[in-house]
């Protein structure tokens, strides 16, 4: 149950991803034209790959306590050759400058996360923390819970949250934690995710 969840999961934000205007997302560095074309393959390859498996690369999954990925211009760029070769299409120039101009300045997280209340991620922020430096979140939006378990041996609710860091100050190749956050400011969950292992 929590695969197909977690495919339901990824195609329907990644689609929402590459529908947003240009100016919405960002990433952490540039891709070089060879990157950009390994992207491009790796996202054609991918066409028969669950989406869980697709994103791994990017994604923690920490179980019962929650489950989050992290948009890179390369997933951005991959996903979105994916998409158009499921549709029997290519890439035009257009279509890949416009999905990586969605990555541009902010480091964006969509966090999943269980619950006993359709309400209970409400009031949820969160902060990066890079070594001795902490990073809050400059916009987050958090969805209604979602019936998901029985409330006993599965979580009756699941909720997605997204949020938005400026990439500035944060190291390309350094570890980065996630630590999702209660409106009192305590740690209700934390995401590690290492950049220098990430495309």
């Amino acid at each position: 149950m929590k695969k197909l969840f977690l495919i339901a999961l990824g195609v329907v934000y990644m689609v929402g991803f590459l529908l947003l205007p240009s100016d919405s997302y960002a990433m952490l560095q540039k891709l070089s034209p060879e990157q950009r074309e390994d992207a491009i393959k790796y996202g054609k390859r991918g066409i028969r790959t669950d989406v869980p498996d697709f994103i791994k690369e990017w994604s923690v999954d920490n179980g019962n306590s929650g489950f989050a990925f992290m948009i890179t211009e390369f997933l951005a760029l991959a996903f979105a050759a994916r998409q158009s070769a499921l549709q029997s299409a290519e890439l035009n120039t257009f279509d890949i400058e416009d999905t990586l101009a969605k990555s541009s300045g902010k480091l964006v997280f969509r966090v999943s996360l269980f619950g006993k209340t359709d309400s209970f991620s409400r009031d949820y922020t969160a902060v990066l923390r890079v070594g001795e430096k902490t990073f809050p979140s400059t916009f987050w939006n958090n969805s209604p819970g979602e019936t998901y378990g029985d409330g006993k041996e599965k979580p009756a609710f699941v909720a997605d949250s997204d949020f938005y860091f400026p990439s500035e100050g944060i190291d390309p190749g350094s570890v980065i934690t996630l630590v999702v956050q209660d409106k009192d400011g305590k740690d209700v969950s934390s995401f590690l995710f290492n950049l220098a292992k990430m495309r």
